[in-house]
């Protein structure tokens, strides 16, 4: 595993996000300095971590460790759909049930036109 890949991945979704290392560390349960070294490739996460941060980027775990092209090319339509979806599951259940039967609803209008 590349620690340079990890690192550079982890940075650039991290200020994508726009977190801090120190919420990032706490949304880990881990110490800063910890999380700070992971960035800059002085330690390499171990798996649990690895996997915990593919969950909060909403990435895979083989697009940390292994994707060695620029994450500067996210394009701004998974962007666009990685804020839709941390906006709909940050509402109550019952929300986001009447936010999908608007969905359908108006799915179901635009066929009838």
């Amino acid at each position: 595993m590349k620690h340079s890949v990890i690192s550079s991945s982890i940075r650039i979704l991290r200020k994508r996000a726009g977190y801090t290392q120190e919420e990032v560390s706490n949304k880990l349960s881990i110490q800063r300095q910890t999380y700070c070294n992971y960035e800059n490739a002085t330690r390499t996460p171990p798996l649990d971590i690895i996997v915990a941060l593919a969950d909060l980027y909403q990435v895979s775990v083989d697009y940390l460790v292994r994707d060695e092209k620029s994450l500067e090319s996210i394009s701004a339509h998974e962007l666009l759909k990685k804020a839709l979806l941390d906006e709909f599951f940050s509402l109550p259940k019952a929300i986001q049930n009447e936010v999908l039967d608007f969905i359908r609803f108006k799915k179901t209008t635009l066929s009838r036109e």
